[in-house]
């Protein structure tokens, strides 16, 4: 009587050991059947380095290493923008009115969120771009007045 209850036992545990074991091989193999997705995110933050808050109309476009523009995002209020994008590599080209742009390198892990912070830094007011005011005498062109000169100088020199 006692070896047919041990026995009974003994079916009982190797059921259940040979159940855990192909529970943990089904689990294993649902990679294979269902692949975990290969996309990740980006985040990106986008900030004026003078005043630490994000420039008006600043956008980020994603480009390919071969740069393919692959999408443009405009970052919300707060200087953030996400995209979910395919594993890999990618260039970020910040952009905003009166700033310089800059670009970024980022690489894009599955499942993972890669993220970017870009500080944009304000032009410097170039001088010769800046609108000069020209007067005009006597209705005469300021390049026609130059030319006009420059003709007078070569005739005084007999030329």
């Amino acid at each position: 009587m006692v070896g047919k209850g041990f026995a009974s036992l003994q079916s009982v545990v190797s059921l259940l050991a040979g159940l855990a074991s192909l529970s943990g091989a089904l689990y294993s193999g649902m990679e294979y059947v269902k692949p975990a997705p290969r996309t990740g995110e980006i985040l990106v933050a986008v900030r004026s380095a003078k005043a630490d808050k994000p420039p008006a109309g600043a956008t980020v476009e994603i480009l390919t290493p071969t740069d393919t523009l692959i999408a443009t995002l405009k970052p919300g209020d707060d200087g953030h923008a996400r995209q979910v994008l395919d594993e890999g590599a990618y260039h970020l080209r910040a952009t905003a009115p009166l700033f310089e742009a800059q670009m970024r390198d980022v690489r894009v892990q599955r499942g993972a969120t890669a993220e970017v912070g870009i500080q944009l830094v304000q032009k410097d007011p170039d001088p010769d771009s800046a609108p000069t005011k020209v007067t005009r005498r006597s209705g005469v062109r300021p390049l026609s007045r130059a030319l006009g000169g420059a003709q007078r100088f070569v005739h005084r020199l007999g030329l």
